[in-house]
């Protein structure tokens, strides 16, 4: 075969993947334009520092990865920001770390978020969020390792198969929501568990003896509650665990 056949072929992969390159950076850019679009900006982070002349990479609390050149990384915390949170962050398909916290975001927790399979940290804490918690964040996301939920108005029920296909979540923090119901017993499957933090929530029912599989568990918070019954003695079984705070709850003895 002559290189006079091959250098066409040459010529078309190269304009090929240059096309391919862009249109994925257009997509990044149009997923943190429609964010900045739902987003009220009070101290103007976003629009003294969001400008379409500039590379997305060099936007405030964006960081982009050095191959690809695509959004791995959004921290916009404690920036006054309002509104609620645009869906089109799903389409930042490179994201691994999401922090807003300390901001006054409202509305729901966008469904489209549980498509960002890259997603190891996330952080939403301290702002106005309200209904139930997407079901895939918490049962499909395999890389997700730290989840901040905490001081916001979530409720509903944590789903029956949480840590399904999240064997790496180390860090789940939902403190001061609205969630109600039994903590699922299939929280023993998110095995690296080392910081489990429900309290000031609605869960009622008892204890999980499954709580005691989780051998790397630090802390355990599940007070002000409605938790009852007996302290499962596969609590003991927990060797790593350092903090345990059960108060406010209607725990009766530890269970022999």
């Amino acid at each position: 075969m002559g290189t006079s056949f091959l250098f066409p072929i040459l010529i078309t992969l190269i304009i090929f993947f240059t096309l391919t390159s862009s249109a994925t950076l257009t997509t990044d850019q149009d997923a943190l334009l429609a964010f900045k679009k739902a987003t009220i900006d009070t101290n103007g982070v976003l629009s003294n520092n969001w400008l379409t002349n500039t590379s997305i990479c060099d936007w405030a609390g964006v960081s982009c990865g050095l191959k690809h050149h695509r959004v791995t990384a959004l921290n916009l915390s404690n920036s006054a920001l309002h509104g609620n949170l645009s869906p089109y962050l799903g389409n930042l398909t490179f994201l691994q770390s999401l922090d807003i916290s300390s901001n006054n975001f409202a509305g729901v927790l966008p469904t489209e978020l549980s498509k960002l399979h890259r997603l190891k940290h996330v952080n939403v804490a301290s702002n106005n969020f309200s209904g139930e918690i997407p079901r895939g964040i918490l049962t499909n996301m395999s890389a997700l390792e730290e989840i901040n939920l905490r001081f916001n108005k979530l409720s509903g029920e944590l789903p029956s198969d949480i840590c399904n296909n999240t064997p790496k979540l180390n860090r789940f923090y939902l403190r001061e929501n609205q969630i109600y119901g039994k903590i699922p017993t299939s929280i023993y499957k998110c095995s690296e568990m080392e910081e489990l933090s429900l309290s000031e929530n609605q869960f009622n029912g008892n204890i999980p003896t499954e709580i005691g599989n989780l051998s790397m568990l630090t802390l355990l918070s599940i007070y002000d509650n409605h938790l009852q019954g007996g302290i499962p003695k596969e609590i003991g079984h927990l060797t790593s665990l350092n903090t345990m705070a059960l108060s406010g709850n209607n725990l009766t003895a530890l269970v022999l």
